[in-house]
């Protein structure tokens, strides 16, 4: 075998290699993660969420507060007019607490949620470009992305990032 009769192949494998390598590099780096998962893991939603239901809570003592001062009343109320009318007053500003505290309650868990997800949002973005993704899609069922294979589920790592990126790390 003498060199003219390998330089032939040597050159064909060079070009395949350089065409395999052109092909591979405009293939994009793309991967998925699981929003639910990467939302319920959230450390920064576990916070807020603490805090409303605190809040709501401290809320949730004062109706029942009111609850047990009606309670009293409607038991001594059946003799006086006055006391009826007082109970009546009672039961209505307890009915209206009730009402604010829930659409209060539903308000703030929108706007929790809403800001969740842009700071989620924020960090998976972030992930990528440091992994040098080109695309990460986020899986929900809701018809953006059905399924993606296992191995480019990134969700796990997202997770990690994320939280470390929100504690400050």
């Amino acid at each position: 075998m003498n060199l003219r009769s390998v330089l032939p192949f040597v050159v064909a494998v060079g070009i395949g290699a350089l065409i395999g390598v052109a092909v591979y590099s405009c293939i994009p780096k793309t991967a998925f993660v699981d929003n639910q998962r990467l939302f319920d893991a959230f450390q920064g939603r576990k916070e807020l969420e603490s805090r409303l239901k605190q809040t709501f809570n401290q809320k949730q003592l004062m109706i029942d507060s009111l609850g047990l001062q009606i309670k009293s009343l409607q038991q001594t109320a059946a003799t006086s007019t006055a006391q009826q009318m007082r109970l009546q007053g009672m039961i209505q500003q307890y009915q209206q607490m009730q009402k604010d505290t829930q659409n209060d309650y539903q308000y703030k868990s929108q706007e929790y949620t809403e800001a969740i997800w842009k700071q989620i949002s924020t960090y998976t973005r972030e992930y990528g470009e440091q992994h040098h993704y080109d695309y990460v899609f986020g899986i929900a069922g809701s018809g953006s992305l059905m399924f993606g294979k296992p191995h480019y589920d990134i969700t796990d790592d997202v997770i990690q990032f994320v939280n470390d990126r929100y504690a400050g790390k």
